[in-house]
């Protein structure tokens, strides 16, 4: 949330989280940064509801204290156009493209090499014009699996049911979070995370579970 009576201060983040999301309800709209963005989000049922439902599928809830270590972006500018990216440390595990006309939505998810146990998931990835990178960054962990398909946010989250997919996803994002509080250092993009976003989502998930 903003303050305006700290100088040079735009944004409070060791706040938390229940503070800022009670906060959040109280402050001008107008005063919250990226304000149309989390608009947009929450306009877009489809979006929001994989976004709440990958929030909590991976667990990733669970680390509102290393935030900046992680981060999450919302419509962020990229050449093609995005709904989102998160990332853990250097390297992105989760985005889903803007579909445009005559171009589909893709989805990216990273995981652990463990998904190759499970047959009718990489069937279901190649149904879905899908691609599978094993290694893809440089700055991943050992056993990092990039999937890549194409699809509505219902077939996200129907990909997200599928048998293996979240013990490798956690498998993967669980052990470089672990690294990334254990070295105590803040991801490259830190500075375009959108904490109130994350805040907002936090509030929603609250009150649905």
């Amino acid at each position: 949330c903003l303050s305006e009576s700290i100088d040079q201060q735009k944004e409070l983040f060791h706040v938390p989280v229940q503070d800022v999301t009670k906060l959040l309800n109280e402050i001008d709209p107008e005063q919250i940064i990226n304000k149309p963005k989390i608009d947009r989000m929450f306009q877009d049922e489809n979006f929001l509801a994989y976004i709440t439902n990958l929030f909590v599928f991976s667990g990733l809830m669970n680390w509102l204290n290393i935030q900046g270590a992680w981060t999450f972006v919302l419509f962020p500018s990229t050449s093609g156009g995005r709904y989102f990216t998160i990332n853990i440390g250097p390297h992105e595990v989760a985005f889903s493209t803007l579909g445009r006309k005559g171009i589909p939505q893709k989805n990216m998810i990273l995981v652990d090499r463990l998904i190759f146990d499970f047959g009718k998931v990489i069937n279901w990835i190649m149904k879905h014009n899908g691609t599978i990178e094993v290694d893809q960054y440089a700055t991943a962990l050992p056993r990092s699996t990039s999937i890549i398909f194409e699809g509505s946010f219902d077939d996200v989250n129907e990909f997200l049911g599928l048998d293996g997919v979240r013990r490798a996803l956690i498998a993967y994002w669980n052990e470089a979070l672990i690294g990334m509080k254990e070295r105590n250092v803040m991801s490259v993009y830190a500075k375009y995370h959108n904490w109130n976003a994350i805040a907002q989502i936090h509030y929603k998930i609250g009150n649905t579970l």
